[in-house]
């Protein structure tokens, strides 16, 4: 009976990372591009926003020094 057992020698592993953790890393790195598409995307806005309205700030200056002068 005892020819019917059968030594097994004991493998170390590789430390190297498995494929499993390069996909979820291509994951969260596609997320994170995404997201930061968005962001430049809001700040562009942002800018012209501000411009907008320095501009409607600067005609508005504008047309209350034309009315002082005119009322002058």
């Amino acid at each position: 009976m005892t020819a019917d057992l059968v030594e097994m020698t004991r493998q170390a592993r590789e430390s190297g990372a498995g494929p499993v953790t390069d996909f979820w890393l291509a994951t969260v790195d596609v997320r994170l591009s995404r997201i930061e598409r968005m962001m430049e995307r809001l700040e562009r806005q942002v800018w012209v926003l501000a411009a907008v309205a320095g501009g409607l700030m600067m005609l508005e200056l504008l047309r209350a020094l034309i009315e002082m002068r005119g009322a002058a």
